[in-house]
């Protein structure tokens, strides 16, 4: 079939969902289509697996998906998690300390599939309510083993800070990315949507001989080096716009039609 050999990665928030992060029907169309001919599709994003089936049960997916920024492979169909990689223990009181010296900050750490929530502000509720994590008001006592990621959520200019104090902290175990505007995303070091592509790309490399990658933000920036095809939504970071082979419309423009269009003129000119 036409896309037998190809796979889709799209981001969510500021790609494939429009800014009332919701999945136009011109994408759900595109994409169904892509699928019908033997694609495969799938997701890579910041949100955990089990609050994207809820939210988009429409979405046709039909590859392993990456979730938090890389952290995690699973498939949504077999509910198969592929492979995941924790958080090295004893961050405590590095979180403790930031939250000290920034007061507005919300804390979120994500484990065994529950958001652990300190400190709540606005940012952190709108985000709880549009992904449907399951919450649950932080305790440092009680807090499980097993993070998969840390969120801190405040204005940009705050978590500019906050992501300097980390670099500067020289610690070679973490990784620091923003995944949204307001939002500040810490994982493992080595963890990122584009290794854990790689990972994916390793795994099915008999099965997909084109890889495309969609995203907007710099938490897509090294998925976006990691495919055949790197495509930008036009509001994305110039980080990720100068790893592009391409840049299409605004994210409020359905972007998997033009997505379809670039691959097929590729297609045409491979043969």
């Amino acid at each position: 079939m036409k896309y037998d050999s190809v796979v889709i990665y799209s981001d969510l928030d500021g790609t494939l969902l429009n800014k009332e992060r919701k999945i136009s029907q011109e994408n759900l169309d595109a994409i169904s289509r892509f699928v019908s001919l033997g694609g495969s599709f799938a997701v890579a994003t910041g949100r955990m697996e089990r609050t994207t089936l809820i939210n988009f049960p429409s979405l046709k997916i039909n590859a392993p998906s990456i979730f938090f920024n890389g952290a995690m492979a699973y498939d949504l169909n077999s509910q198969e998690v592929l492979f995941s990689t924790f958080m090295p223990d004893g961050l405590d009181p590095v979180l403790q300390d930031i939250m000290r010296r920034y007061p507005t900050v919300c804390v979120v750490v994500n484990a065994r599939g529950k958001g652990y929530v300190f400190n709540e502000n606005e940012i952190i509720r709108s985000q709880i309510k549009k992904e449907g994590l399951e919450k649950v008001v932080g305790s440092w006592d009680d807090l499980p083993g097993n993070w998969i990621k840390v969120v801190f959520g405040d204005k940009h200019e705050i978590l500019e800070k906050i992501k300097a104090d980390l670099d500067g902290m020289g610690r070679s175990d973490i990784s620091i990315t923003f995944s949204e505007h307001e939002l500040l995303d810490v994982m493992a070091s080595g963890v990122s949507k584009g290794a854990a592509l790689k990972k994916l790309k390793d795994l099915y490399k008999d099965k997909w001989k084109l890889t495309v990658a969609v995203g907007d933000n710099d938490n897509d920036y090294e998925m976006m080096q990691q495919a055949d095809i790197a495509i930008a939504v036009s509001n994305a970071t110039e980080k990720v716009k100068s790893a592009a082979d391409h840049v299409i419309a605004h994210h409020d423009i359905p972007c998997m039609p033009r997505v379809l269009e670039i691959l097929d003129e590729h297609l045409r000119n491979s043969v």
